[in-house]
């Protein structure tokens, strides 16, 4: 059977997509790009926010039409919505002739079986422990990089986040299932760079070790040969402890690149939101980061908006973001979410002013990246090339820029740049969030 993939949400949802991918052409089906030439259609959906909700259930409709007019016969909802809302998705979308929630991956396989036979298929149980071992993802990122995922769910319960009743509590894998996976996409898919996501990455092994095991597993992957880069995304700053800070700061393949979503910086805010950390706290941990870690980037993410959030707050939170000078910020603005403890507090901010304060975040976090990037004029660094524009421009990203999220490297060369590989530019220009940069045997003075 032709079968197609739609993958939304964020780098969590992707690796279970790759996981699909592969159970699926493993057991013969084949894996098709154009949705119009699909027998079936999977949408993988996510369920953070309402706009995310939303886009899963137009893109649920919008594929659905292929019903009457190609040769679309069945579309399965997977994913985090799957989890969240089980059979009432069946019911409220007709276009449905199965719902999957985020623990039957590995077995998309007897699940698209099951929908042949025409039965109407509803798996959303509990997710277990991770005790599965590794046994191979098809890749859709760009070439040479892959994302290692070491843990699923959460234990932090955020007063504002729906994940941990979506996803469930941490579980995190076993360390050499974790490393077996590594070596794997290293050897066999030539990935340079892994980066290393969780809910809570900073939390990996509490549940099944006892105790923090992100160190160990640093360790671990820093022997992987052929390994280039290792880099670190969703550090949760109460659990960023000494003992990761030596890591990253010994290992040379971890990259000094962090991910530190602070949420906020006003400690009534923090207190309300039970983020388990306070403004303080946040302070000394940058500048303990900085004091430790050479040409280290820093990467937040900021929250507007939030139930009771004064201009006294958000002033704060606009001083900090001034006084920290993070190299990268993401912001969006609070929304409530059925089955938080924000949704039913008092003094509910008004949309319009969420809006107009992330927007003066963001305008001040232009200046500040803008700044930085100015400031890589004249280094040299080795970018990762991702892909081919034309003969002689290049696309890339070099260790101060996370995928995704973050800018990007354009590389001029007249030579061939192969995609996976690194190749050493001289950085020359900005333009908005980018870099422009040339290949070092043919940069100008």
């Amino acid at each position: 059977m032709n079968i197609g993939l739609i993958s939304l949400g964020c780098s969590k949802n992707r690796v279970d997509s790759e996981i699909m991918l592969y159970r699926l052409k493993r057991s013969g089906h084949k894996l098709v790009s154009q949705p119009e030439k699909a027998d079936l259609i999977i949408i993988n959906t996510c369920a953070f926010i309402e706009e995310a909700r939303q886009e899963a259930v137009d893109r649920i409709i919008e594929t659905g039409l292929l019903k009457s007019r190609g040769n679309l016969k069945y579309l399965v909802a997977a994913g985090c919505m799957a989890q969240r809302y089980g059979s009432q998705l069946l019911e409220e979308l007709p276009e449905l002739d199965g719902v999957m929630g985020i623990a039957h991956c590995g077995e998309i396989d007897k699940l698209v079986e099951a929908i042949q036979c025409g039965q109407p298929v509803v798996a959303c149980a509990k997710p277990e422990p991770q005790s599965q071992v590794f046994s191979g993802r098809i890749l859709t990122t760009p070439p040479g990089m892959a994302y290692l995922r070491i843990a699923d769910g959460c234990d932090n319960r955020c007063s504002y986040c729906a994940i941990p009743g979506i996803r469930g509590a941490l579980r995190s894998r076993r360390l050499e299932d974790v490393l077996e996976e590594a070596r794997r996409l290293v050897s066999e898919q030539r990935v340079q760079e892994l980066v290393v996501v969780a809910q809570d990455t900073a939390a990996y092994g509490t549940d099944i070790y006892g105790c923090p095991s992100l160190p160990g597993l640093l360790h671990g992957l820093q022997q992987i040969e052929g390994l280039s880069w290792i880099r670190l995304m969703y550090l949760h700053p109460a659990h960023l402890d000494d003992a990761i800070i030596d890591a990253i700061a010994s290992y040379d393949k971890v990259l000094p690149y962090l991910d530190i979503p602070v949420q906020h910086a006003s400690d009534r805010i923090l207190r309300l939101m039970n983020r388990k950390h306070d403004s303080t706290l946040l302070r000394a941990l940058l500048a303990k980061l900085r004091s430790r870690i050479d040409r280290l980037v820093l990467r937040t993410t900021v929250m507007t908006g939030f139930p009771g959030e004064s201009e006294d707050d958000f002033k704060r939170l606009y001083d900090f973001i001034a006084e920290s000078a993070f190299d990268w910020v993401g912001a969006f603005c609070y929304q409530p979410e059925e089955d938080t403890a924000a949704k039913s507090m008092p003094d509910q901010v008004p949309q319009d002013i969420s809006r107009e304060r992330l927007e003066r975040i963001m305008k001040l976090q232009h200046g500040i990246t803008r700044r930085k990037n100015i400031d890589r004029i004249g280094s040299l660094e080795p970018i990762l090339v991702s892909e081919k524009l034309s003969s002689q421009l290049y696309i890339g990203r070099g260790y101060y820029q996370a995928p995704e999220v973050d800018g990007i490297t354009m590389i001029k060369s007249t030579r061939a740049l192969p995609t996976g590989s690194f190749v050493q530019a001289v950085l020359k220009a900005v333009r908005n969030y980018d870099m422009i940069g040339e290949a070092f045997d043919e940069a100008s003075p």
